[in-house]
């Protein structure tokens, strides 16, 4: 497998923005190049968020994500500690934007009543994630994250997709899980 990241960074100086697009693949071997150069923008003075596209990269390896994100995090407690305004962050894309998806993938798309969905969802024998138990999500997200490494026979997009799906049900139900754990202690 080619370990190449080939990124391409754009920089817009009048609205102090940066973007890094990944067009070759995020490695565990590659993952410090794209470190380096996120630090590398830090550096060049821009202080707004920098957003890093994976969208098209051609391989995105599960543990090189997980451990990217791990990087970032501990880059912005260093940043947190030396800037009194806080870090501005790195965002990660993994799909493309919604607009262009839905362009290039379905020209007949409308959006429905999310009421809608479940009928159809119940019929194929599917749950919205909502309906999940916490402990449903937490297997689902083990799952999902073990077949990220395999890439034959899945779509590495999609199941990024729905790993991040996952994520954002997990983070959802957090603070009401941590409210109800809180008063039923109290």
């Amino acid at each position: 497998m080619d370990n190449q990241l080939n990124p391409l960074i754009k920089i817009d100086d009048a609205a102090g923005t940066a973007r890094i697009d990944v067009r070759g693949s995020l490695t565990l071997a590659s993952r410090p190049e794209l470190m380096h150069q996120i630090r590398r923008v830090r550096r060049m003075g821009i202080s707004s968020p920098i957003t890093v596209d994976l969208s098209r990269a051609a391989f995105v390896e599960s543990s090189a994500l997980a451990g990217l994100r791990f990087d970032l995090n501990a880059l912005d407690a260093g940043t947190h500690q030396v800037a009194a305004a806080g870090a501005p962050g790195v965002f990660l894309e993994v799909m493309p934007a919604r607009d262009h998806a839905v362009a290039e993938s379905r020209h007949d798309f409308t959006l429905t009543n999310p009421s809608e969905l479940s009928q159809p969802l119940e019929e194929a024998g599917l749950r919205l994630l909502s309906d999940y138990s916490p402990d449903e999500l937490l297997a689902a997200s083990d799952a999902v994250f073990g077949m990220l490494d395999d890439p034959a026979g899945h779509s590495g997009h999609e199941l990024l997709a729905r790993y991040e799906a996952i994520g954002e049900e997990i983070a959802r139900r957090e603070p009401a899980e941590a409210a109800q754990k809180h008063a039923s202690g109290s």
